[in-house]
């Protein structure tokens, strides 16, 4: 560890040390990391880290991003009451033939990879099988049966361990637990109706099942510098983590949580110290950012995967926002393609998205 922070300074010499191979030791504590998150903050010292983590990045899992795609609000969300932020739940069901056919939309596209979200059902205890787990197994075989793509799937704690072994045998490529954020008072207070205690059993489940796990951090809430390194230190424990998000706070109109927007800075900076901690994970964007976002999180060391496309179940019909493409799918569904956007921003960094990981 010291030997990592001895390289992280301002120095002429420093920015010429060739990279420390293997980021953050396993035995870093929170307070040295917790002491470079801090020193982050300071422009003169961040491009340092900056640059040990995006080379990190470069030689674990390189430098092609690579398309994915999101179908949002596939199942009503039951909790009560609901996350005071959230304006991404459904409360009404949705049609399987309008999923795969925004499904097959995404497809054409020429994007083969799709992670399929929804609300939460809590599992009733007890029962080996329920929550969303016959729903989730019904829906990806019907989606295989009818496109080729590779599928994740995030439905909050809604999975129990038949679900999760059911899908596993089905190919399922990861399954997310979004811990959002480990403070247990702000998650409390934020997301009354959850259950952190089991979101986190959900990542244990997958765990004991080797069932790779997505899960994501928001950064915003009101949770301290070192809520935030302990979060990221607990997710050591899961040696089926594959992909961590990152998601920028928003106020969203309506929403009972107020507050300001996190800065796209703290998100970075995480981002960095993410990349040190886990040299092979793929480090991303989630809700609350948005391509501008990009450069920033590409020089930061995340990377790969980016969203080119996303369809909406609860507002399936709706407009596309900004440069998205609306590419309408039947009488119901609109796929809002984003590629091109997205393919000039990264253009602009010299690179070049394709349509799998570098490493497949």
């Amino acid at each position: 560890m010291n030997d990592l922070l001895d390289h992280l300074d301002t120095s002429a010499a420093a920015r010429d040390l060739a990279p420390v191979e293997e980021g953050l030791p396993a035995d870093c504590n929170t307070r040295d990391v917790l002491d470079l998150y801090r020193r982050s903050a300071d422009p003169r010292v961040a491009p340092a880290i900056f640059r040990h983590a995006a080379d990190l990045r470069d030689r674990h899992v390189g430098r092609s991003p690579w398309w994915s795609a999101g179908v949002s609000a596939i199942v009503p969300c039951e909790l009560e009451p609901l996350c005071t932020y959230c304006t991404f739940f459904s409360r009404k069901a949705v049609a399987t033939s309008d999923i795969v056919s925004a499904v097959r939309a995404i497809a054409d596209l020429g994007i083969r990879h799709l992670h399929l979200s929804g609300g939460t059902r809590l599992p009733v205890k007890g029962e080996p099988i329920s929550g969303y787990d016959r729903y989730l197994v019904d829906l990806v075989v019907a989606i295989r049966d009818a496109a080729d793509v590779e599928i994740e799937v995030n439905v909050g704690p809604s999975l129990t361990r038949g679900g999760v072994r059911a899908l596993k045998e089905l190919g399922v490529a990861a399954v997310t637990s979004s811990l959002e954020v480990l403070n247990a008072e702000l998650f409390a207070a934020f997301k009354p109706g959850d259950s952190l205690k089991g979101r986190i059993r959900l990542m244990e489940l997958c765990e004991e099942e080797g069932m790779p796990i997505r899960s994501m951090m928001l950064v915003g809430l009101g949770e301290t510098d070192a809520d935030r390194i302990d979060h990221l230190l607990f997710l050591r424990r899961f040696s089926m983590l594959r992909h961590l998000r990152l998601s920028r706070y928003m106020p969203f109109p309506g929403t009972a949580s107020g507050g300001v927007r996190c800065s796209p800075w703290p998100v970075a900076r995480l981002t960095a110290i993410a990349r040190l901690l886990y040299p092979t994970l793929d480090l991303g964007l989630a809700a609350g950012n948005d391509p501008d976002d990009m450069a920033l999180w590409w020089l930061a060391g995340g990377g790969n995967q980016v969203i080119g496309a996303t369809a909406s179940m609860k507002d399936p019909r709706g407009k596309a926002g900004g440069e998205a493409r609306a590419i309408p799918v039947g009488e119901r569904v609109v796929v809002h393609d984003n590629m091109a956007r997205v393919t000039r921003y990264l253009g602009e960094l010299g690179l070049t998205p394709s349509f799998a990981p570098q490493s497949s």
